[in-house]
């Protein structure tokens, strides 16, 4: 009963509810938001032998190619936490190389020759978040941040880009991979840079105009009841309880004052939770250049990476003295 056992898993996975009733028979209870995919019914019994969904016509028999197994398998899809895409390119080629790496690199002062050009596959991550940021209400925000696996770095020049990208689920090229791609580390870059952009609009939140109108709005309301109170025990003739009185009504108003400024600030000042959604691995056919570069008697190697997405070059010292990682941003066609 293997088939029985992945569809309750996952329809566990999704927040529903699977209770067995007999062997190879049970009752699900699909979360309300995906109820559209089972054609708006959240409460099924499912039957995964063939003989008791005939000794139960209520019963949906459940085996592969059934409406119910493909919808759940769409939905299952859809909703993964990770998968890989295998990117097509029609032409992985660039005429004349050697010129368009030296325009890319201005500043680089020396002879350079390409002295090795490979086909390999790139990989760049794509990390879809919700950001919420809770004060007394609950807020949420959509960040999609994609990572070059290659050089460990956010790439915002391919993700604004991404609409030229056609995939598919299985491989398309025997193309090797450059290196081990560290996914976790990838995460940890990705998860680094949605933390600073939250952190950005939170102190942007506290810069706010209208944020800014509500303080001097409190203290002004505040003030003119201090004053007010003020003037009363400036009066002349009042007894000491009297005075007593009203000093205790003028701390009273400091307190609520403070209390009110402080809660417009929580209100303001959020707490930042991000939390991925899913993650999909783009694997990218690209060009490698290795690239001799001699300069006063001293030669040096750097690998070029063109990405035919952004047609740009990815640069990397191939020198272990030296790790550094550079996203040039010059165009070629």
């Amino acid at each position: 009963m293997e088939l029985q056992k992945y569809v309750s898993e996952v329809v566990e996975t999704l927040g529903g509810v699977v209770i067995p009733e007999e062997y190879a028979l049970c009752q699900v209870l699909i979360p309300e938001e995906y109820k559209n995919y089972f054609q708006g019914r959240t409460d099924l019994t499912l039957a995964f032998d063939f003989e008791v969904s005939q000794e139960k016509p209520e019963a949906e028999f459940v085996t592969f190619g059934s409406y119910f197994l493909d919808q759940l398998l769409e939905l299952a899809s859809e909703k993964a936490k990770s998968t890989v895409r295998f990117v097509e390119i029609e032409r992985l080629e660039l005429a004349n190389p050697l010129k368009k790496i030296q325009q890319s690199m201005p500043d680089e002062a020396g002879k350079m020759t390409i002295t090795e050009e490979r086909q390999i596959m790139g990989a760049w991550e794509m990390f879809q978040f919700k950001v919420f940021y809770i004060s007394d209400q609950k807020e949420a925000s959509p960040k999609e941040i994609w990572v070059n696996l290659l050089t460990d770095q956010v790439d915002h020049t391919i993700q604004e880009q991404q609409n030229r990208i056609i995939y598919q689920q299985a491989p398309l090229y025997n193309l090797p991979f450059p290196k081990t791609f560290d996914l976790q580390h990838g995460f940890e870059v990705a998860m680094a840079n949605v933390q600073q952009q939250a952190e950005n609009e939170k102190n942007t939140r506290l810069e706010d105009q209208e944020f800014q109108q509500d303080i001097d709005r409190i203290k002004e309301y505040y003030t003119e009841l201090m004053e007010e109170n003020k003037k009363r025990a400036s009066r002349k003739g009042l007894t000491e309880e009297k005075k007593k009185d009203i000093e205790a009504k003028t701390n009273a108003i400091a307190l609520e004052r403070d209390k009110q400024l402080l809660d417009i600030k929580n209100k303001y000042d959020v707490q930042i939770e991000p939390a991925l959604e899913h993650a999909i691995l783009y694997c990218i056919p690209i060009i490698e250049y290795r690239v001799d570069i001699q300069f006063r008697g001293e030669q040096q190697e750097k690998i070029f990476y063109y990405n035919p997405i952004t047609k740009q070059f990815t640069t990397q010292r191939s020198s272990p003295t030296s790790s550094k990682n550079v996203l040039n941003d010059t165009t070629y066609r």
